[in-house]
């Protein structure tokens, strides 16, 4: 199913999408980044200036031709399955592809990394190399995530569309990155005061669709600083650490409540019924139905 495409370039002054609509399979837009599937056939585009910075990620089984003008003259090359293309905000380009190209199209706003560091990185400061046909085994591993979430977008949440976002970010930043700073990796735990407000919050919200950037605020912290020290005091990311929070809290109103299961999925925040089970098996290892089935067949023992 297409739909119109969210990554925009810049064509005589006037904003055209990156893509046609019948091209674009599906669109993930999260606060400063977008992926998207295109299937484009053979064809090119007119010179245009680059709107964000930009990558594609090859997809097709088979290498194939690609060429690009740089100063006037074209240039040529081979896009192997898996490679990856990137071309920093405002950079000029003129493309063609002389056959069909099945791609991952991501577009990633300069001010997301000032969101994500808490302006320790702002967006003036990121300038991010060039890069044609490059072969990268840690972008490649992130082929399946964006094909899944993608394919399936209410199977996952707020919370790991956001770690996602942000880890491919800094990546890029700290493996391609030219003259940028380094993020001050941060150390030690949560503790105190911050962390009994985190957890009271985080509690208190189970029934909310839950930001990585609202969790951090009740810390003090950037998305990217809160997150690695989560991780620290607790050995798992915010993401795991709510969906098992929201998974037990589950199980307990199964166990004691009548509310019907579309009732206590809704309570827990999870999208919808399927996303709702797909979650609770893959932790518990069996389905919710299955579950309450176990107490409601169970019978009652009364002592006198």
């Amino acid at each position: 199913m297409s739909t119109s495409s969210q990554i925009t370039l810049l064509k005589n002054g006037v904003r055209i999408p990156a893509a046609p609509q019948e091209a674009v399979k599906s669109v993930l837009n999260w606060q400063g980044f977008v992926v998207e599937h295109h299937k484009l056939i053979q064809g090119e585009l007119p010179t245009h200036t680059i709107l964000d910075h930009r990558l594609t990620i090859t997809l097709n089984t088979k290498a194939i031709p690609f060429e690009y003008k740089e100063k006037g003259v074209w240039r040529q090359l081979n896009l192997q399955p898996g490679s990856f293309s990137m071309q920093q905000h405002g950079d000029t380009g003129t493309p063609r592809w002389l056959q069909d190209f099945d791609f991952l199209a991501i577009a990633l706003s300069p001010k997301l990394y000032d969101r994500i560091t808490a302006e320790e990185i702002t967006a003036q400061q990121v300038i991010l190399k060039t890069q044609r046909g490059e072969e990268d085994a840690h972008i490649s591993s992130f082929i399946p995530l964006f094909q899944q979430v993608l394919t399936c977008p209410n199977n996952y949440t707020t919370l790991f569309k956001d770690a996602l976002a942000m880890t491919f970010a800094l990546y890029l930043l700290n493996r391609y990155g030219l003259g940028t700073k380094k993020i001050t990796e941060p150390k030690g735990k949560l503790l105190g005061v911050p962390l009994k407000r985190l957890i009271d919050f985080l509690y208190a919200h189970l029934h909310e669709e839950i930001t990585l950037q609202t969790l951090a605020e009740q810390t003090n912290l950037s998305p990217y600083h809160f997150a690695k020290l989560f991780k620290h005091t607790f050995g798992m990311s915010p993401h795991q650490f709510v969906l098992q929070a929201r998974i037990e809290k589950a199980q307990l109103l199964i166990q004691h409540s009548t509310d019907s299961l579309t009732a206590i999925a809704h309570a827990t925040g999870f999208y919808d019924q399927s996303h709702f089970t797909h979650s609770f098996k893959r932790i518990v290892g069996i389905s919710p139905k299955q579950y309450q089935s176990n107490f409601t067949n169970t019978p009652r023992i009364y002592n006198f």
